[in-house]
């Protein structure tokens, strides 16, 4: 457990050092990494129980899975935009404490945008998607629930039974009143009741963690409503049930795929750290950036459309199961 910790602790470091051009450094983690038992980089750094999925792999596929994946890249995925994760900036009041309590600090710190290319790569590489398993680069690289909990130090647990009893039956009447203070209402549609919130209407708590939710977890540049499947998460978050967060963002990188690629990328940095973890190689000091952006900050989320200053944020619930 012990060698495994450090082993995260040397991919933050890796990934740290790249964003500062250190090629050395890069070397040198990486070698750290190497010899461990159960961190075996050439193999995509997997559990022992786990197996990788076997391909000849020719010179002319070396980037790509197949001429499918090829032509996706070049028709579709080499140019598309990103919705780049935003943490906080610092740990800011009333929402430290929470933050702490449920052993999110790393996770919802501020990161690296990463490189554009991994991720534009993995999404191209996943028409040949094996289990959990995408092919980048000559590696297999794992994005399941579990590998995305150990890069971000998130405790590994299943739904807990009142996030799957929300999600089997949404109180909606609840879910309003929470996220707006009572004040809000739910736009209707033909076919749902329960389309989505204004933003606007939003507590001040509720709208930071929108935010957050929107850039990390349920990647989208749509902000101007709190849609049905947002807003049921916002509620969950802001009640502090216990769920399991890899397999959302493992959920949202499928969906990804399966809506054919729509829309700009979600999950850069996530990817280029998983990319990162299993082992994937490049020349670094070449590699295009991801656009940086800048960290969620308490002031940033809570004014209005013209700056206008908003009320204190309340300190979020504590409650957990």
């Amino acid at each position: 457990m012990a060698a495994h910790q450090e082993d995260v602790a040397n991919l933050n470091r890796l990934i740290d050092e790249i964003m500062r051009d250190s090629v050395e450094a890069i070397e040198e983690v990486q070698s750290e990494n190497q010899p461990e038992e159960e961190v075996n980089v050439e193999k995509g750094n997997q559990p022992e129980e786990e197996e990788q999925p076997e391909k000849e792999i020719t010179e002319e596929e070396k980037d790509f899975i197949s001429q499918e994946a090829k032509e996706l890249w070049n028709k579709v995925m080499f140019d598309k935009e990103f919705v780049c994760e935003r943490g906080f900036g610092k740990l800011i009041s009333p929402f430290s404490e929470v933050i702490k309590k449920r052993g999110w600090e790393f996770f919802c710190e501020h990161k690296a945008p990463g490189f554009s290319a991994l991720p534009r790569e993995f999404y191209a590489n996943m028409v040949g998607i094996k289990d959990n398993f995408v092919y980048v680069r000559g590696v297999w690289v794992p994005f399941d629930d579990r590998r995305i909990n150990e890069v971000f130090k998130l405790r590994d647990f299943k739904h807990g039974s009142k996030y799957k009893k929300l999600l089997e039956n949404p109180n909606y009447k609840k879910i309003l009143n929470r996220l707006t203070g009572g004040e809000g209402k739910w736009e209707v549609t033909k076919t749902n009741p329960h389309h989505a919130i204004k933003r606007g209407s939003l507590t001040e708590e509720a709208k930071v963690w929108f935010y957050f939710i929107c850039s990390v977890i349920m990647p989208t540049k749509h902000l101007s409503t709190v849609r049905e499947q947002e807003a049921i998460l916002l509620y969950a978050f802001l009640k502090g049930y216990k769920m399991n967060i890899g397999i959302l963002i493992e959920e949202s990188i499928r969906g990804y795929h399966y809506s054919n690629k729509r829309g700009m990328i979600p999950h850069p940095a996530t990817i280029t750290r998983l990319c990162f973890w299993a082992g994937v190689k490049g020349d670094w000091e070449e590699e295009v950036r991801c656009p940086r952006v800048s960290p969620l900050t308490l002031t940033g989320v809570t004014r209005g459309p013209k700056g206008r200053k908003q009320k204190e944020v309340t300190v979020l619930d504590a409650e957990t199961g």
